[in-house]
Order: structure tokens, then sequence, then C-alpha cells
């Protein structure tokens, strides 16, 4: 079930407004019952969207970029009210979000825990 009180609203900066990957990672996030939405334009500045966030008291962002996506596979997560920051692989949002929701974001350990791709731990794996 979706969390009444928990948002995500999904950001972009750069890259044209990514309308398309913000779209589909709030189709993702809506699968895993996270409560998300986007800034209905094409290509809002970070500012827009950030008064977008505080006009619907959204606490809780989701940053994507062009090069965090295409290069980093990164994505970022960043609480207002805690001012707290975290880069995420791609693949584990929906894992490190619904850590983070199922404690309305207060256990400071999800904003230290290491999440590692399997790309990541693949490479350690040549490596060793």
């Amino acid at each position: 079930m979706i969390e009444p009180g928990i948002n995500v609203l999904v950001c972009s900066r750069g890259g044209g407004g990514l309308l398309e990957a913000r779209m589909e990672f709030v189709a993702e996030l809506w699968q895993a019952n996270i409560r998300a939405q986007f800034v209905p334009h094409p290509d809002p500045s970070l500012k827009e969207q950030y008064e977008y966030a505080s006009e619907h008291d959204i606490k809780c962002l989701l940053i994507i970029t062009e090069a965090g996506l295409s290069q980093t596979d990164l994505v970022k997560v960043r609480h207002f009210e805690l001012k707290k920051d975290k880069e995420v692989p791609r693949e584990e949002i929906v894992k490190f979000l619904t850590d983070a929701i199922s404690t309305q974001f207060r256990d400071h350990t999800i904003w230290k825990t290491m999440y590692i791709t399997s790309f990541f731990f693949s490479l350690l794996l040549v490596e060793v």
C-alpha cells in the first residue's frame, strides 16, 4: 500500500529535462507502492522543482542527471527536512527508498549504507 504522507519528487538537472526518464522513475516507484510525482513540464529548472516540492510539502527528492544515468548509473536522493543527500545506484533506488520510508527517513544508518551494484561488485572480483 502506498504511504499517504510520504512523497518523492523525481527531479532532473540538465539533460533537457529528462522528461522520459523522470516518467520512468515515477512509474517504477508507483509499482513499488512508493508515492511519487514529477513537475509536469518538459524542462523545469532545479529551482522550479525545489519550489514545487516546497509548495506541495514534498520532503524527498530523487535527482537524476544525464551523466548520472549514462556514465555512473547513480541518482541522488535528497531529504530537505533532514538535510541529507545520498548517491544511490539506479538499480538500488527502490530498495533504498523502501528502507528509508519504512523509518520515515529517520534511520541515520540508511544514509551511510553502501549500495554496491552488481557491476561494481564484478569489477571488485576482477581486481582480486
